[in-house]
Order: structure tokens, then sequence, then C-alpha cells
């Protein structure tokens, strides 16, 4: 298979997300978690892992050659016997490792294994953008907010994804419905999943597999997506998406996403603050 690649358009949990993806990935093959965000890692801070070996460390390996198998030698191990793939806390490390790395990490697909690649936050220049869009399946991340929903709009006017490859995972509560955000942005909602803290901080050190984790919102939610995710990559049929958007028209009869959007907003703008009770609808959440 080739890779499943999350990202966001703001700092949105993708981390999070990605690991609990791979935590809950069904075990019919060997798993690898990328963490090839550019603005550093934090999957070894939080589970207690050496610097190394990790992504700098293949780094400079790859120097000597560039088989796609010597990646398994830098893995760190998280429950359950997932591969991971470390990226370093330092920004400047990461984003050096990544640009000498992307011959080598663009061959992910050549592992026998399900790949779940974290690319953070894509911003343009991003060292881990030409994965993200290299990806058989890409996914961006979001909160169910305006602000987030219109840099989404913005980026995908910039960056039109072709039909089939990009869905959207929405993580915690907002004022818009799943189906209100899939028709404003011509694009699958793959996932509603709930901001927990407490499961996502034990994701890497407890196996998923667990009673006290697999009841957790965070794991049930991934688990259904990784089911999901991995059956699209083995041809089985799988369940109607939420707001799946018919095939797309030729791009001259088809409405711009980010008008979509602006009308989208004008149109909710009323009735959202008739209903905020002086309070901005967007003031909690993760």
């Amino acid at each position: 298979m080739g890779e499943v690649a999350l990202g966001s358009v703001r700092s949105c949990a993708v981390t999070t997300l990605s690991a609990a993806l791979a935590a809950t990935w069904p075990d019919r093959r060997r798993v690898l978690l990328v963490e090839a965000d550019p603005a550093g890692g934090t999957l070894a801070a939080r589970a207690g892992w050496p610097e190394e070996p990790g992504l700098v460390s293949l780094a400079a390996a790859a120097r000597r050659g560039g088989d796609p198998q010597m990646i398994w030698e830098h893995c760190q191990q998280m429950a359950a016997g997932r591969a991971v793939l470390a990226g370093p806390a330092s920004a400047e490390e990461a984003a050096s490792a990544l640009g000498l790395l992307g011959p080598l990490l663009s061959r992910l697909g050549e592992l026998q294994a399900d790949v779940v690649v974290d690319c953070g936050r894509l911003d343009p220049g991003s060292a881990a953008l030409a994965l993200w869009e290299g990806a058989e399946r890409s996914v961006l991340v979001a909160r169910p907010r305006i602000a987030d929903l219109q840099a989404i709009a913005t980026w995908l006017e910039r960056r039109p994804a072709p039909p089939g490859r990009l869905g959207l995972v929405i993580v915690g509560d907002g004022p818009y419905p799943d189906e209100e955000i899939a028709d404003a942005l011509c694009a699958e909602i793959l996932s509603h999943v709930a901001w927990d803290p407490r499961a996502a901080e034990v994701l890497l050190s407890v196996p998923a597999s667990f009673r006290e984790l697999r009841m957790a919102p965070l794991v049930r939610a991934a688990r259904t997506l990784a089911d999901r995710l991995a059956a699209e990559r083995s041809g089985a049929p799988t369940a109607a998406l939420v707001g799946a958007p018919e095939p797309m028209a030729p791009a001259e009869a088809t409405p711009s996403v980010l008008w979509r959007a602006r009308a989208w907003r004008s149109r909710r703008a009323a009735t959202l603050l008739s209903s905020a009770n002086g309070r901005t609808p967007e003031g909690a959440a993760p």
C-alpha cells in the first residue's frame, strides 16, 4: 500500500490523531507511524524515548544509501509493537532531516507495511507538503470553527486535491454540523473525533486494546476511521461517508470552494449570533 498522510491548515491535533490511527490500525501487516512534522516532533518526549534512533539518525544513515528497508532500523516501538519513526524536538533539525530524506520517504509505498504519516501543519514551503500531496489518501484535520474552516477553504482554493484522495476529520465540538461543513468545502468527512486529552496522553505506552483505553471516545473513533481507511487500501467495500460529494464537475462549472465557504459563513452568521447569548460560539474547545 501507499501512505495515509495527515496534516492541518491550522494546528489541530494531527499528531494525536496520527498516533491513535497507528495504535488502532487493523493487525494485518506491519504498521509504521512517521512523524514528519517540520515544526518538530513531540512523540519521543511524550513516550520518554531517547533522541535516537529517529528521523535524524535515519537522515545521517541515508547519506550512504537509500533503501527504504533501512527505516525499520531507526524506529522506536509504541504499545502493541507499532513502529514509530520519531521526529526531533527541534524544528531546525526536523526540517533539515526531512529535506535530506525527501527521496527516501517518497518510497514509503515500497515497504510491506501500512504507513501513517504525520505531516503537521501544511504551511507554504513545508518540507512535508510533498509527502502529504503524494500519499494515496490525504487527510486534513480541522476543528469545526469558522477560523479553521475558512482557512481550509482558502487553502483548498489554491491547492485543489484530486477527487477521492482528500478527506476531512473534524476534531472536537463546534457550532457547525458535519453535513454543512462537507457541503461548504466540497469534501467528504471521514470521521468526527472527540477531543479526549486523557486518552491521547497514554496512547504511546498503553495498548489500545486495554479495556480502559478501548472504550475511550478518541480510541473508538480512531478505530472506526482506521478500519475504514484500511478497507479503502485493500479495496474492500466501505460504509457511506458523511457528506461524500458527487463526482466533481469540470472546473469552469464548479463553484469556487472559497466562494461557497464565504456564502455559507454569511448564511450562518445571523443564526450563530442570535444563539450565542453574548458569547463567541467558538469560545470553548480543544
